[in-house]
């Protein structure tokens, strides 16, 4: 095979194994995401309430009741309704991005 053959088949190997990876990393990242919000529904079902339409929001550290977050951390704030009552909870996620991150955890304002 020819140098500059060989040269734009290893290009080009690279450039599809780069957009596989990518690819592979989004439909997981995803994946993850849709499971922290079943969590959620799942969660606040048990404890007698029921997520409010949109009542799912990602929020920064300084907006939650939370001290300590990681990079492998994702905060939710959820609003929900239990007896008639509009209540909040922050839920803090283990998202798999970083190996700095703190323990799942939850806060129930009621």
């Amino acid at each position: 095979m020819e140098a500059t053959k060989k040269s734009k088949m290893i290009i080009l190997s690279f450039l599809i194994g780069s957009i596989v990876i990518g690819v592979l990393a989004y439909v997981g990242m995803a994946i993850g995401g849709n499971e922290a919000v079943a969590l959620i529904h799942k969660t606040i079902e048990e404890r007698g309430g029921t997520v409010a339409s949109g009542g799912i929001m990602a929020v920064p550290l300084d907006e939650s009741p939370f001290e300590k977050s990681g990079k492998g951390n994702t905060i939710f704030k959820i609003e929900y309704t239990k007896d008639g009552k509009a209540y909040t909870a922050f839920y803090r996620s283990k998202n798999q991005s970083s190996i700095i991150s703190e323990q799942e955890e939850w806060i129930f304002a009621e």
